[in-house]
């Protein structure tokens, strides 16, 4: 898929417009066509970005992402990037250097204090952007390109709450709204991930085989089919909306979509409620399940299932971080060391 553009005014810095690719069959302006074939974009969602020359840009590199969720994703991550770009006065979207990325990589960890996963994806989004810049002419070279990343453990980063504490959790969202309840059934009991959880509405659910189910749209668009145990169906019952059966499930007092933000002000509600002792995300609710799964004792592929992890590999780290937290080696050595007195003694 190439890359076409017209120049404006040339007595300032061009007017870079996009034209339509020709796979598409279209000719013309890209910003009046490219919200249309970019499902879910709404006017305004890239007020944000500075000059219709970046925003152009980006509804141009943001095609290339066929998973709505992602095109989302990065979109908000360049218009968080363009907001602490004005914010600390360091210039244009367009007109940003490596230095400037790189102090830029260093608040999303130091002050921001986003998760290693967070940090890598938003540095990836600007270094995937600024790469198409730099193929279509309009800067001379990509300034996040070579940036450091944070190194993803290979090993979760926790295994969310066992068997023992999952009742707790429970019992606390059984006290608190519908939302809450169905937010606990869908990322805990059904062990979705926070953008499929927000994504759900009442036409994804149905019957098959005898069993209630949930339809997921997963990464890359793959889906899976997920049974609902009789607790989860019955907390999801009451926001069921066959009226409008597209609508989302989840949706915050005044009847708007939740957004991740305040889901995940919602679970650290039901934590602190359940008098759970850590900070909890609401990844930490899939965690819980893929942990809970493993320890009730479902095979791992079932769970990889139930997960919709691409490879086993990415399951089996739960397993394997949990064996090595069990059989440590440090317990073998405590365990030498208190059975064995002082020399001297």
């Amino acid at each position: 898929m190439g890359c076409h553009w017209i120049p404006g005014d040339k007595q300032n810095h061009p007017h870079l417009i996009p034209l339509m690719f020709a796979p598409f069959g279209y000719h013309g302006a890209m910003t009046e066509t490219l919200p249309v074939l970019i499902g879910g974009y709404s006017s305004g969602n890239l007020e944000a970005l500075p000059g219709t020359q970046a925003r152009n840009l980006v509804l141009a590199w943001l095609v290339e992402y066929p998973s709505e969720r992602t095109r989302e994703a990065y979109r908000a991550d360049l218009e968080a990037f363009a907001a602490w770009l004005a914010e600390h006065g360091a210039g244009d979207l367009l007109a940003v250097t490596r230095p400037v990325v790189a102090l830029y990589a260093r608040y999303l960890g130091e002050a921001a204090k986003y998760s290693l996963a967070t940090q890598a994806r938003k540095l990836s989004a600007l270094s995937s952007f600024y790469g198409y810049a730099e193929e279509c002419g309009a800067i001379t070279a990509n300034p996040a390109g070579r940036v450091r990343r944070p190194k993803i453990p290979k090993d979760p980063a926790g295994l969310g709450l066992t068997l023992d504490y999952g009742p707790r959790l429970l019992a606390a969202a059984e006290e608190m709204s519908a939302a809450h309840r169905a937010l606990v059934a869908l990322s805990y009991l059904c062990g979705l991930r926070v953008s499929e959880a927000l994504a759900v509405s009442t036409q994804d659910f149905r019957e098959e085989a005898g069993h209630r189910v949930l339809r997921v749209i997963g990464k890359g668009e793959k889906v899976r089919v997920v049974p609902l145990s009789p607790q989860a169906w019955r907390w999801v019952q009451d926001l069921l909306d066959p009226a409008d059966p597209s609508r989302p499930l989840l949706r915050d007092s005044e009847g708007r979509p939740l957004n991740r933000f305040q889901a995940r002000r919602m679970v650290e509600a039901m934590r602190k409620k359940a008098g759970l002792p850590e900070r909890m995300t609401t990844h930490d609710l899939r965690r819980s399940a893929a942990t809970g799964a493993l320890e009730a004792g479902a095979p791992i592929h079932r769970v990889q299932e139930f997960l919709g992890h691409a490879s086993p590999v990415t399951t089996q780290r739960y397993l394997r971080h949990r064996d090595v937290l069990d059989n440590s080696a440090a317990y073998e050595l405590g365990r030498a060391l208190s059975e064995r007195k002082a020399v001297g003694e």
